[in-house]
């Protein structure tokens, strides 16, 4: 990624003010080639502690889910079925994410918006969009090409 190293401050700025943003341009497919911001933020989220991070945080969701712990005050609860019912592919990419190697940026960004989104379908009981279908998506877009 050799864009990042030309940024500068404007885009380490940049990087971290619109994470949310560039994590989703990222997700969608964007080359993290095409902004220095977008490289630096590819960067960061494809290191193997932040990727071991997401691969925690997908698997205490799905041991929390299905051991049926009380819900957090403190945070949105998980909806049970659509966990349970995708919990092999969230392991799966749990599993994936925790692998040592060079990943591409769309799948661990497709992984950290899964967790992180309230109003996905990890979260929200009026999102239509299919939990096991986005697991899936996010580790099979973990591979590089090429």
């Amino acid at each position: 990624m050799q864009i990042a190293s030309q940024g500068g401050l404007p885009a380490r700025l940049s990087a971290r003010v619109r994470s949310r943003q560039l994590d989703e341009a990222l997700a969608w497919g964007i080359s993290p080639e095409a902004a220095a911001a977008l490289a630096l933020r590819a960067r960061r989220l494809t290191t193997l502690s932040r990727r071991r991070t997401i691969a925690g945080g997908l698997r205490r969701l799905i041991r929390d889910t299905c051991r049926e712990a009380p819900p957090s005050r403190a945070r949105i609860s998980p909806r049970r079925s659509q966990v349970v019912a995708a919990s092999d592919d969230l392991a799966r990419l749990a599993d994936a994410l925790a692998i040592p190697g060079p990943v591409a940026a769309q799948g661990v960004a497709q992984a950290w918006i899964l967790l992180t989104d309230g109003t996905g379908p990890l979260y929200n009981p009026n999102c239509t969009a299919n939990l096991r279908a986005r697991a899936a998506s996010a580790a099979n877009n973990l591979h590089l090409d090429g």
